[in-house]
C-alpha cells in the first residue's frame, strides 16, 4: 500500500494541518490550486451550456471548489504554524475569503511573504530547505 505521504509529500501539503511548510511549498500549492481552477473553468466556458458536458464540468467545478477550499485552508494552517501562529486562524481567513473574495488575497500573499521563525516552535521543527 503506498504511503499517504509525511512532510514533504504533495498529498501531506494540501491535506495535513500538522507541520510547517516553508513559503516556497506553500507558493507551489497555492499554484497549483489556481492551476486546477483555471482548468476545470476552461473546460466549462467551452462547453455549449444545456450540454451533458457542460453538465458534468459544472459538477466537477462544485467539487473542486470543496476541495480547493479544504486544501487553501490547510496551507495557511501549516504556514501560520511556521510563523508560530496557531493553525486556526486559517479557518478565519478561508471564511472571510468565502464572504469576501477580495480579501483572501491579502493574507494569501502575506503567508507566502512573510518569513518564517528559523527556530523549533510549538509546531515543530523549522521545514527542511
Amino acid at each position: 500500500m503506498a504511503n499517504k505521504g509525511g512532510p514533504q509529500s504533495v498529498y501531506w501539503a494540501l491535506f495535513s494541518r500538522k507541520g510547517r511548510i516553508r513559503r516556497a511549498t506553500y507558493g507551489l500549492g497555492i499554484a497549483l490550486i489556481f492551476c486546477i481552477w483555471w482548468v476545470v473553468v476552461s473546460q466549462l466556458f467551452a462547453a455549449r451550456e444545456g450540454s451533458g458536458q457542460f453538465t458534468m464540468w459544472v459538477i466537477v467545478l462544485g467539487l473542486v471548489a470543496l476541495a480547493s477550499t479544504y486544501c487553501i485552508y490547510a496551507l495557511c494552517h501549516k504556514r501560520l504554524h511556521d510563523l508560530g501562529h496557531p493553525g486556526h486562524y486559517a479557518l478565519i481567513i478561508v471564511v472571510a475569503g468565502f464572504f469576501l473574495s477580495g480579501f483572501l488575497v491579502i493574507p494569501l500573499v502575506l503567508l507566502g511573504v512573510l518569513k518564517g521563525q528559523a527556530e523549533d516552535n510549538n509546531y515543530g521543527p523549522p521545514p527542511v530547505q
